[in-house]
């Protein structure tokens, strides 16, 4: 019997191209591997017996409407590997992944940042001196500003989460694959977001993780929890990302953490037949 054949979707053109086009070199020991951008993919998608969403983000196209989302879920015949499901505001919208779902597990009094998105909820915030915005539908910090009170006020942003400015120790994050978790990484220098370094997280830090993972709606694929160490020692999420176009910091790992996360990779995605 022969290979399965696998379409590697990315987006060559956002600086990631080393981790995808590592990834795909692994995989086609495999499968006969087909990598494409999700704008010429199409024709082809319906004819692979496999689907892997890769890093497809674009900062050079940042608060463009993309229609892959809404083309991919449209056919839920298509074997793509991590599970598109579908939640109030995220990226069934076409335009990003909204990041309502903090201020969800905010209210639902889970380990976040505290997050409201509305000057008029600002009495759910701690004080603070300094508040943060963020764009619902951005990633990688673009457009996100440092403000005073009086200054989040006059400017009343419309479509930003809010947050009071965290001075952490470091950032760090989780990455599981199907539910189960294969490494951890940190920032040592929160300056240098990913500058990361593994590390072995505490039985309290996985339960940290873990409730977040078991919280995420999606079945099958690849999650990163990101979090912040504060100076107490505890931890608060600051984002969880899903649906492909999770970065993985692969060309940064030791060896034999990619390759064994990769061979994991393998075997999930073959045993999608199974699912």
């Amino acid at each position: 019997m022969g290979k399965l054949s696998l379409l590697l979707v990315s987006d060559l053109g956002n600086g990631s191209a080393d981790e995808d086009v590592l990834t795909a070199a692994f995989l086609q020991n495999d499968f006969r591997v087909f990598l494409s951008h999700p704008a010429d993919c199409e024709q082809l998608e319906d004819q692979v017996d496999r689907i892997i969403i890769r890093n497809i983000w674009n900062a050079a196209r940042y608060g463009m409407a993309e229609p892959w989302y809404h083309r991919w879920r449209s056919k839920p015949q298509l074997p793509v590997h991590d599970d598109l499901y579908v939640r109030d505001g995220d990226l069934s919208t076409g335009a990003g992944e909204s990041k309502d779902y903090l201020i969800e597990l905010c209210e639902l009094g889970y380990p976040v940042i505290p997050s409201i998105d509305s000057i008029l909820n600002l009495a759910n915030l701690p004080e603070t001196e300094r508040y943060l915005i963020k764009p619902k539908d951005g990633f990688d910090a673009i457009n996100v500003r440092k403000l005073t009170k009086s200054e989040l006020i006059a400017l009343n942003p419309q479509h930003y989460l809010i947050q009071p400015f965290v001075d952490f120790d470091y950032e760090l994050s989780f990455y599981y694959l199907d539910k189960r978790l294969e490494y951890s990484l940190y920032a040592p220098n929160k300056g240098r977001r990913w500058d990361l370094v593994e590390f072995s997280p505490s039985a309290s830090d996985r339960e940290f993780a873990e409730k977040f993972v078991r919280w995420n709606p999606q079945k099958r694929g690849i999650e990163r929890i990101d979090a912040c160490r504060l100076k107490n020692g505890e931890l608060l999420l600051v984002e969880i990302s899903d649906q492909g176009g999770v970065y993985l910091s692969l060309p940064e790992l030791p060896s034999n953490i990619r390759e064994e996360f990769l061979a994991n990779l393998v075997r999930s995605i073959h045993g999608m037949g199974n699912s």
